[in-house]
This record gives C-alpha cells, structure tokens and sequence, in this order.
C-alpha cells in the first residue's frame, strides 16, 4: 500500500512541469562554509534527495552520494539518470530503518523532513541522523520550515492543529501536511548535538500577496 507521503509526492512529481534543476544555493553554501568539501570520498545521504538537484553539486566534489525519498516515481527517474549510483538511492521513508546499518560523513535536508512528518516522527528522524552519522559527522538542514510564514499564522488563526497543517493553496499547496517550528523547538530537537549554525531566513512577496515565507537552516555536529 502506498504510504501517505509517498502519495503525495508521487503525484507531486509527475506533474512538475519543470525539468531543469540547479543545486539550492543555500545547500551550497552551508557545505562550504561547514564541512570540507575536500575530504576524500566523503559519504553523503540527502533525505528527501527530490529531483537531485543537489547530486551533481557532490558528486562534483567526488563525494559518495547516497539517496533516498518516499517518492517511488522520481527514485526511477533518477537511477536511470544516474546510473553509476542507483544503487545507493533508494524509495521510502528514512525514519523506517532503511539506512539504518550505513554511516555517513554528511546527512543533508533540504525542506523534507517537515514536510508529512508531525513531531512525533520528527524526533524518530533526529535521533535516527545521529546514530547514522559518523562520530563527528555533521548534519545540514536548509528550508526547516518556521512559524513565521503567513500560512502558518493564517492556519492558527482558524484553529487547526498547534503546528501541523496541510494547505490548498500558496506555496504549501498539496504537499500533505507541513511542520513549523520556532526557535525554542529547533534547540530543544538537536539538544544532542553541537549546533554550528542556527538562522531564521524571511521572504516577503511584494509583488502579490505581501505572503512572508520563513524557514529556518541549522548546522548540527555529532
């Protein structure tokens, strides 16, 4: 049976239009300035690797790029596409144990992990991090998405549920449900680890709907 993030982005990705990708520039970034790029055959996985965006990005780097999504669709499309590392991408949810014997240098996440995950299954996939990540590893989040967003206050305004919500239109549309977190929640969820970096970024949409996009990266060593 298809799980529910799995439906969700199974339908998400077969009616992207788009099909030209760039690596995210903040992913970009945080690795430079976080984690040496230099290291020799440094061992990666992205959860929630999406399109791939970031893949050439480190394979560039010669990094040993490992993958893993709850969509079945673009985990095809992306073995054919990148053959001489399908076998280390892989279909479901990686707080399911999938990866769970494998020990990585980096663990990266772009705006997947809040995304169909309440915080219950937030913790399960922050102390699964750690236990993958190798004794100094690190980790990198990019687009956790934050409190501050519009639709979140619009949500709570309505009286749905304190921090997890599913959207029928903006920038959350039909992507299932969306955890938002706020200073104090990000501190206490990574109180395990040594936290590099913690910064709040805020996008406001002048030109429609004044909409503030806010979304949070952290930096976080084993």
């Amino acid at each position: 049976m298809e799980s529910y993030n799995s439906y969700y982005w199974n339908k998400f990705y077969k009616n992207l239009k788009s099909k030209f990708f760039w690596p995210w520039t903040d992913v970009v970034t945080l690795c430079n300035k976080y984690f040496n790029l230099k290291k020799n055959k440094a061992r990666i996985l992205e959860i929630g690797v999406g399109n791939g965006a970031n893949i050439p990005f480190f394979l560039k780097n010669n990094f040993e790029f490992y993958g893993i999504d709850s969509s079945s669709y673009i985990i095809k499309i992306l073995k054919k596409k990148y053959r001489k590392i399908a076998k280390n991408l892989f279909s479901g949810n990686f707080e399911d144990g999938i990866l769970m014997h494998e020990k990585f240098d980096l663990i990266l996440d772009r705006g997947a992990i809040t995304c169909g995950n309440d915080s219950k299954r937030i913790n399960k996939i922050i102390t699964l991090i750690r236990q993958n990540l190798k004794t100094g590893g690190t980790f990198i989040s990019v687009d956790w998405y934050s409190k501050n967003c519009t639709d979140y206050k619009a949500s709570k305004k309505k009286g749905k549920r304190k921090n997890f919500f599913s959207f029928k239109k903006g920038p959350f549309k039909n992507i299932g449900y969306i955890y938002f977190s706020d200073y104090k929640d990000l501190k206490n969820r990574f109180k395990n680890f040594k936290i590099l970096h913690i910064e709040e970024k805020k996008v406001t949409d002048f030109n429609k709907t004044k909409n503030v996009f806010a979304s949070w990266s952290i930096v976080a060593k084993k």
